[in-house]
């Protein structure tokens, strides 16, 4: 099928040929009849990847603070790396998707019907229910493709909350200001559009708008208290997007005693404070077209719902802000004119041929040697870390697929890595007799599963951690591992790091009782992450911690026979403090923090004794006190050496020759169960 991609490094908008999705549970697959361009954001992103580094530095200072913190933590190498990486994985454009319904999964919808959902643009797509609505048999899909937009007004005129008769001021006639005249019109308000745009205002005022044009030298505060006759507006709806703040502080002064301001678009947020006192103005950033929620009045699909009803009564009529139709295979050229044409709504439109619905595309690409292997699960971690790593293993290799629920990402990582197939069907994993092993990378709630799977059809898997989320799901795949000739290897790469394995060689030099403590600094997840879903991610404990646990079980040597949580964290972060007791007596203490700040080091490692210390410092250099056979083994400038081309090194080894996993199955199994409940303790 066909998608539209933006390379924020180069600039390069491509429509590619990609995978088609498949059938997923929780999502609704939809083969898409047209699309809305989104003039605003997608017109940002567009110029965003056009911009040199300088004024993408400018544009995004939020982000460069991270990086110059991230160079604190992890050194200059490490970041460049990340942050070319990041720049080189182009996003997926659009977010107004008609189309109709093949599978509903397990939602309510139905196969057959059309919906509008807040999918990209593409032939067909893999849809979040909560954000899908059905368009009404009186609604047109060209209409209907301007629901998401038009739910974005919505949602900012909801934040205002006026009653019939109101005046309403709207700064910025762009699409979505357009949009939100007609909404704020079809909640019985008066409005007043402000644009410097003379075109743009007239289209208003065909809406029923009073329109005002924002001229060089003209007062818009001024103009807003003549049409309020002095009294000033209930509220101001600020669609405009503009570095300055101006516009903030201008609404404020445009507002009657205790107005709202609601802000959609995009603005400077110097605020004057003296513009909010005077009379006690209110001010929103409005978030989209609503929350993601399956109930909530004011959700994103209960804005849709209305939105639609609005169109098929015609209060909302957003035909005349079509601007232009294209097919969309000529939608590439299409965006190269945004930046220089006066537009609105640009609709793409789509052919119905059955490639579309091709989930496996085939890819030039050189012939390689050494073991076939596939990747199941194409995000970042693969793409970033492991297959970056799997190449300078300098181990002999064949990448024969990327496959991955979302056919960009696989297409993408067949390119960077000479795949010659990009699927999204891992079938086409299991079934190539040239697969040896397979890289299992998908979402932590697929492990076992999706291990087990690979290991009867006779594949050697490496799971990226976890291997499981529950005992029943460990004890179901230990079982097929032990009833497999294939090893199952899991991507516990602490352990093979080298200065891992020089601490390990100190430890058990050193004769007597010795403590040891890990110092995580994990950071912070947005609150919706999969993560920390506990049905999708199952918790940081269990997907992260459970490499601190195995790195224990590797650098004592012995059996874990208690652990005892300690602290429990309550910002929903799954942080905590942990400690772990082995057969020797050795004790150890996890320290997984989760609201530390970003430029102290990542992972701090503490190993004492009677009369010595031993410190690892965020895999960067070993040292010791009261030791003189320990010093620093590595430098600042290079990134830290965490062990994953080591540890990928020792798995194809060991598939090569037909030896067991370099971790032993007990081992496996000890540390993924250990984890299982140290997560359980935190929700006990």
């Amino acid at each position: 099928m066909l998608q539209l991609l933006q390379h924020l490094g180069s600039g390069e908008t491509e429509l590619a040929v990609v995978p088609a999705p498949g059938p997923q549970a929780g999502r609704v697959l939809i083969r898409g009849t047209c699309s809305l361009v989104s003039l605003g954001t997608e017109r940002m992103l567009v110029e965003f990847g056009r911009a040199g580094w300088f004024s993408k530095v400018r544009q995004q200072p939020e982000k460069f603070r991270a990086v110059l913190a991230k160079v604190r933590s992890e050194g200059i190498f490490a970041t460049w790396s990340a942050v070319r990486s990041k720049l080189a994985q182009p996003i997926p454009l659009g977010y107004c998707h008609v189309g109709q319904v093949l599978d509903a999964g397990d939602s309510l919808f139905v196969a057959g019907e059309r919906v509008i959902s807040n999918s990209p643009h593409a032939e067909v797509v893999l849809a979040d229910p909560r954000s899908c609505a059905r368009i009404p048999d009186g609604v047109s899909d060209e209409v209907a493709a301007f629901t998401p937009l038009a739910a974005i007004a919505l949602q900012g005129a909801r934040l205002l909350a006026p009653t019939a008769g109101d005046r309403v001021v709207v700064m910025g006639l762009g699409l979505v200001g357009q949009l939100a005249v007609q909404v704020l019109r079809a909640l019985g308000c008066e409005v007043l559009g402000i644009d410097p745009d003379a075109d743009k205002c007239a289209v208003s005022a065909q809406a029923g708008a009073a329109v005002f044009v924002l001229a060089a030298g003209a007062d818009p505060v001024a103009a807003a208290m003549r049409w309020t006759a002095g009294q000033g507006a209930a509220g101001v709806l600020i669609t405009a997007s503009t570095a300055s703040s101006d516009p903030v502080n201008q609404a404020a002064r445009m507002c009657r005693l205790r107005g709202r301001v609601v802000l959609v678009g995009v603005t400077g947020l110097a605020l004057n404070r003296a513009d909010f006192y005077r009379q006690e103005i209110s001010f929103q950033v409005s978030n989209s077209y609503g929350p993601r929620t399956d109930s909530s009045t004011d959700s994103a699909a209960a804005n849709f719902q209305q939105v639609l009803r609005w169109m098929e009564g015609g209060q909302l009529r957003p035909v005349p802000l079509i601007s232009r139709r294209h097919a969309f295979i000529h939608a590439a050229s299409a965006y190269s004119a945004l930046s220089s044409e006066r537009t609105f709504g640009v609709l793409l439109e789509y052919d119905q041929s059955p490639a579309a619905l091709g989930r496996t595309i085939t890819l030039p690409s050189p012939q390689g040697a050494g073991l076939g292997l596939a990747l199941i699960g194409a995000g970042n971690f693969a793409d970033r870390t492991l297959l970056p790593a799997l190449v300078q293993s300098g181990s002999a290799f064949t990448l024969r697929s990327a496959i991955s629920a979302h056919g960009a990402n696989a297409l993408l990582v067949a390119r960077r890595f000479h795949a010659p197939l990009a699927s999204t069907d891992s079938a086409t994993a299991l079934d190539d007799p040239a697969v040896a092993a397979v890289l299992l990378c998908t979402r932590h709630a697929d492990h076992a599963t999706q291990a087990a799977e690979c290991l009867r059809f006779g594949k050697a898997v490496w799971v990226e951690k976890p291997l499981a989320l529950n005992e029943t799901e460990l004890a179901s795949v230990m079982a097929s591992a032990r009833a497999s000739t294939a090893p199952l290897m899991v991507g516990f790469n602490r352990r093979f790091a080298p200065l891992a394995l020089g601490l390990r060689d100190e430890l058990r030099r050193l004769p007597g009782p010795r403590s040891i403590s890990l110092h995580i600094n994990a950071g912070t997840l947005p609150p919706d992450h999969w993560t920390l879903n506990p049905t999708v991610g199952g918790g940081r404990i269990v997907g992260e911690v459970c490499h601190f646990v195995d790195l224990l079980r590797f650098l004592v040597g012995q059996p874990i026979t208690d652990v005892r949580a300690l602290m429990r964290g309550i910002d929903g972060q799954d942080a905590g403090r942990f400690t772990l007791t082995f057969a020797d007596g050795t004790t150890a203490a996890i320290n997984y923090l989760t609201d530390q700040p970003t430029h102290l080091p990542k992972e701090v490692i503490v190993a004492t004794g009677a009369d010595w210390a031993i410190h690892l410092d965020n895999w960067r250099h070993l040292r010791g006190e009261g030791l003189s056979t320990v010093r620093a083994r590595a430098g600042w400038l290079r990134p830290p050496q965490k062990g994953h081309v080591e540890a990928l090194r020792a798995f194809l080894a060991a598939v090569a020759a037909r030896r067991p996993s370099p971790i032993p199955l007990d081992e496996i199994e000890e540390v993924s169960r250990w984890s299982i409940r140290m997560q359980g303790m935190l929700r006990s």
